[in-house]
Parts: structure tokens; sequence; C-alpha cells
């Protein structure tokens, strides 16, 4: 599951990231159940031929319980709505289990922690 490029299509969320402050493009986690490690990973994503650096969760939902398990990607210096289209991602280092944050604060600043793992 590491190390290859998946394809899929983008799908609507619940925006919670979106609320959050880290818009996320919404992907398919059903190919991934029993394959991938639950938590946050670095991740690439290619999007009309333009490659990016992404935080890619794969796990519970925990804000909004709707779904036993999601796959979103935040994709770094990019906020456009393109739902309906396709994109190509690579996981790759994983970052960290997923933690049930109920304060939003908390949760925005591991966030950015994230971020900080994965730009460096």
């Amino acid at each position: 599951m590491a190390n290859a490029w998946h394809t899929d299509i983008v799908v609507h969320g619940k925006g919670g990231g979106k609320k959050l402050g880290f818009p996320t493009i919404n992907l398919n986690p059903a190919p991934f159940i029993d394959k991938l490690k639950e938590g946050v990973y670095s991740c690439e994503v290619k999007y009309k031929d333009k490659k990016y650096l992404g935080a890619l969760y794969f796990g519970p939902r925990y804000i909004i319980k709707t779904e036993r398990y999601i796959l979103e990607i935040y994709i770094l210096g990019f906020n456009k709505e393109i739902y309906g289209q396709e994109v190509r991602f690579k996981i790759g280092k994983f970052i960290r289990e997923p933690i049930n944050e109920k304060d939003p604060k908390k949760l925005i600043k591991r966030i950015e922690e994230d971020i900080g793992l994965i730009k460096a």
C-alpha cells in the first residue's frame, strides 16, 4: 500500500477539516481497510500533472461519527474544490496513530505539528 501510486475520485466529505482550517480531499477508504495501519502519514499527491505534498489520515472519523473509516488528505499549498475529479497519491512515512481529541484547539495544534513533521 505504501510507496505505490493509488488513483481515486475525490468525493464529498462532511467538512470537518475545512471547519478546522485544513480543507481536505476525501477518497474511498475501502481498499485500505485491513491493509494499512490507521493513522497520519506523509504523502505525495498528483493532480493535473502537478505534484504536491500532503498529510493523509486513514482511520475512524472522530469528529463526525457517521462512518467507521475515512481517508482524507490535506494538500499543502492547495485550496481548490475538486469533487468528482481524479487524483493520484502515494503514501509515505507514518507520522502517528489516530487520536480522539475533542478540543478543537488542541486538534488544530496537533495537525500543525503533523504538517511540520511532514515538511521537515
